[in-house]
């Protein structure tokens, strides 16, 4: 895959086969950090860490910056416990060899063992990487807390931005769990208000805006979706079959 250097100084790859890089070229580390973990991470701490264990779900796992910098982020005397599919297994094997940042080097040793087992335990930390579909793979879940909603775009995959998969999540999503994502696809923010999420973006002001979903209601900036719905039409993705 074509390596491309980002604005934040950070490198993400193209795949060919989607046609679309991991990250967008505001930057990997920028776009993993203010759209994902600062936002679900305030989600937690306001729901006092869950107990102490945040339990997330990392779709997919590309080139494994959500699930890292989680790691890196981890608010102290909280174990991380962080599922996440992924399909390429060349490319998770291939990540011991990547050119993350320098801050990266802390948990080198945890890149590679992910890299090689797709497995990794301490007692502050949980990571499985399963080479699965994710639509399968969710469903052996349960009782998760965030669900960091960062495949490719709904125009190149649209199997995991349907209706039916949202469902899906919403099944194993803790009721007072969150859903972050990049987009802000009306079909996208369609099918979570359909299913009775509320619909929120983040206060950040060094990036574009995205999607936090929840069931219960957050101290974020409204994405004001009702007044949309006033004018224009509610449709979303739907599954082929």
């Amino acid at each position: 895959m074509k390596e491309v250097l980002t604005r934040d100084g950070t490198v993400t790859l193209k795949n060919e086969i989607y046609g679309e890089c991991y990250h967008s070229c505001e930057g990997a580390v920028t776009e993993s950090l203010y759209k994902h973990i600062y936002p679900a991470f305030e989600v937690a701490k306001q729901n006092d860490y869950f107990g102490g264990e945040i339990k997330i779900l990392d779709i997919c796992y590309g080139l494994g910056y959500n699930t890292l910098l989680s790691v890196l982020n981890k608010p102290k005397g909280v174990k991380l416990k962080i599922y996440s599919p992924e399909l390429d297994e060349k490319l998770v094997r291939s990540l011991k060899n990547f050119d993350y940042p320098k801050e990266f080097e802390k948990i080198k040793h945890i890149i590679e063992k992910l890299s090689t087992d797709f497995y990794y335990e301490d007692d502050d930390v949980f990571i499985e990487i399963s080479i699965k579909n994710a639509r399968d793979y969710i469903k052996t879940l349960k009782n998760v807390d965030i669900v960091y909603q960062d495949a490719f775009s709904p125009k190149v995959n649209k199997e995991l931005w349907s209706i039916e998969y949202f469902n899906d999540i919403k099944k194993i999503l803790n009721k007072k769990g969150v859903i972050t994502t990049y987009s802000v696809a009306t079909p996208v923010r369609c099918a979570l208000y359909k299913l009775g999420f509320k619909l929120y973006t983040h206060p950040y002001d060094n990036i574009r805006k995205g999607t936090i979903a929840s069931m219960s209601k957050l101290d974020f900036p409204s994405a004001n979706f009702e007044e949309k719905l006033k004018r224009v039409e509610c449709k979303y993705i739907k599954d082929k079959n």
